[in-house]
């Protein structure tokens, strides 16, 4: 098994996709959804089934101390996937944050193209308390759902428990089991899952470890909650 890395200099960008509808207006989501097959499940115990990357003083990537560590420290977002293609899967993974600078970004990306484009859904959280789900075309994130404060977010040195959704052509984002936000958007249907990383500012430092990641084959309940 495999995984790919991947490099752009884009950064995040404030521009709504048209196609999108923001939903979710009240305090849960509009629809609900079912576990059923547990398609992947790893611990990082080993290191065979996820790439080593040394780029020097600009990024590392590896799984060290029971954990996958990204430590990111140029003006770009970075992604790793599997070389796996799912379609509507519920995907869980913890992510703590080592460093101390806040404004960054980092989280769990899915239906990535599994051509290494880029393209894909990045649900997104930071250090700094905010949260947003975006959309990359290969050349920049753009905002599905813009970002937003959350006090369900661990700020700073922290770890934070991450679910998201993707169900046909709904998208959804919890926190530390909380829904926060959920919108639809139908520009991919299929692709691979992976984790990501994003600093927007030169001569400052990202360092993260993803724990007990989990991807089920799930189904849309959009007459329960």
């Amino acid at each position: 098994m495999r995984i790919h890395l991947y490099l752009v200099i884009l950064l995040l960008t404030a521009s709504c996709q048209s196609i999108a509808e923001r939903l979710g207006a009240g305090d849960g989501p509009s629809v609900g959804f079912t576990y059923l097959d547990l398609l992947y499940s790893d611990q990082f115990d080993g290191s065979g089934n996820w790439m080593t990357y040394d780029g020097g003083d600009n990024l590392k990537m590896a799984v060290e101390d029971g954990s996958y560590k990204i430590w990111l420290a140029t003006r770009q977002y970075v992604w790793t996937q599997l070389p796996y293609t799912f379609d509507d899967v519920v995907v869980e993974a913890e992510v703590r944050q080592l460093s101390d600078y806040d404004h960054n970004a980092y989280g769990i990306a899915c239906r990535l193209d599994p051509a290494n484009s880029g393209r894909g859904y990045y649900f997104l959280i930071g250090g700094d308390g905010y949260y947003s789900i975006r959309w990359s075309n290969g050349r920049s994130l753009d905002a599905i759902v813009s970002a937003k404060p959350s006090g369900l977010i661990n700020r700073g040195l922290a770890a934070n428990r991450m679910k998201a959704i993707c169900l046909g052509d709904y998208l959804a984002l919890w926190i530390n089991g909380q829904f926060v936000a959920e919108a639809r958007d139908s520009r991919a249907s299929a692709g691979a899952v992976g984790l990501s990383a994003v600093m927007n500012y030169a001569g400052k430092t990202l360092e993260l470890a993803f724990d007990d990641l989990k991807i089920w084959r799930s189904a849309l309940d959009e007459a329960g909650r």
